[in-house]
């Protein structure tokens, strides 16, 4: 498939606002097809608004697969953004087969302005607009440039996230789509799963009946035949070293996985499923307060928190409902009707 993906640069990469900095390019083109690290921003305008997409390319001596890294869709999502910067830095093209492709900051205006979910440019939650719309929104024309002008180039993508700038999330997991795709693109994208290294992987159970649907970056991807996954580590607006070291490692054992560098690791040990996941949600706006943290098990029933109006009075308790892992809270107190305020999953050997 990298064969096909070198030949299609040619009539893909016409993106007008390109700029790159790297000895020897003047485009992404000449970026994917030359030994080098080229550092790379992409300009992306609306009507008044216009933002930029910072990606570094890595392109090693010999042909191989590329490797697309999605980190930043949610600006306070900070472990992905920082581990994709570090692992950039560190990567030398001379031991690499083919090219890595790294989003830095997908969501550039959501970063700066510090917000969670959405961009201040629009309004819009940059990872429920795929494909995206190259006459739309800033947010919208961000994903039509992932979609159209990136996803063509790559043999996988990572979609790396953590919990947003308020919630609290453990275990770190990675997902892949066990219900979209023929029978080789689930299995490549579940080989990418487990290769990542995380103890626990989520087979996605969710049915794609057209492209459309494919609203999430990650779901663009396999409906576009490409083998994807999602990546899950760190939270609530903090850096924490554990995450971005987890997500660096995970980068080179998906490196090695497609065959794009020398080095070989253990395979991951006691991997898990992680299945039946059931949400709770907030019936009204108001303010929460956590009793749990992300990581700790609980029983069917019990007070994992509750909601009050905005004098303090509880209007809503959220019980677990089943036994299980608590594998996300809320963990700010502002709360919407209709955001989730915990999830609950159970797990199993993936034996």
């Amino acid at each position: 498939m990298y064969r096909l993906s070198r030949l299609l640069i040619m009539f893909v990469l016409t993106y007008p606002c390109v700029q790159v900095w790297g000895e020897g390019v003047s485009d992404l083109r000449g970026a994917l097809a030359k030994q080098g690290k080229y550092h790379i921003s992409i300009a992306v305008k609306a009507v008044e608004q216009q933002t930029n997409v910072p990606i570094t390319v890595v392109t090693g001596s010999e042909p191989g697969p590329t490797l697309l890294i999605l980190a930043g869709i949610h600006g306070s999502e900070y472990a992905p953004i920082l581990a994709s910067q570090k692992f950039g830095r560190a990567l030398s093209p001379s031991a690499l087969t083919g090219s890595v492709i790294i989003v830095h900051v997908a969501n550039l205006p959501a970063y700066l302005g510090r917000t969670v979910y959405t961009s201040p440019a629009d309004g819009l939650n940059l990872n429920r607009l795929f494909p995206g719309d190259g006459q739309g929104s800033l947010s919208q024309r961000v994903a039509h440039l992932i979609t159209s002008q990136l996803y063509p180039l790559a043999d996988a993508v990572l979609d790396v996230h953590s919990g947003d700038g308020n919630e609290d999330l453990r275990p770190y997991w990675t997902g892949y789509y066990a219900q979209v795709g023929d029978a080789d693109l689930v299995r490549r994208s579940e080989a990418l799963a487990f290769a990542f290294g995380f103890q626990h992987v989520v087979p996605f159970q969710w049915k794609l009946t057209n492209v459309a649907d494919a609203i999430w970056a990650g779901s663009a991807a396999i409906a576009l035949g490409i083998p994807a996954i999602d990546v899950e580590a760190g939270g609530m607006g903090v850096i924490e070293d554990e995450a971005v070291a987890m997500l660096v490692e995970g980068f080179h054992r998906s490196l090695s996985n497609l065959g794009m560098i020398s080095n070989q690791f253990d395979p991951p040990t006691n991997q898990r499923i992680i299945y039946a996941r059931q949400s709770v949600k907030s019936p009204q706006d108001g303010s929460w307060v956590s009793l749990k943290a992300a990581g700790e098990l609980v029983v069917a029933g019990e007070l994992l928190g509750y909601v009050t109006d905005w004098h303090g009075k509880t209007v809503f308790e959220a019980r677990a409902p089943s036994d299980g892992l608590l594998m996300l809270r809320l963990s700010a107190p502002p709360v919407l009707k209709g955001e989730t305020l915990v999830v609950v999953a159970k797990t199993r050997s993936k034996r």
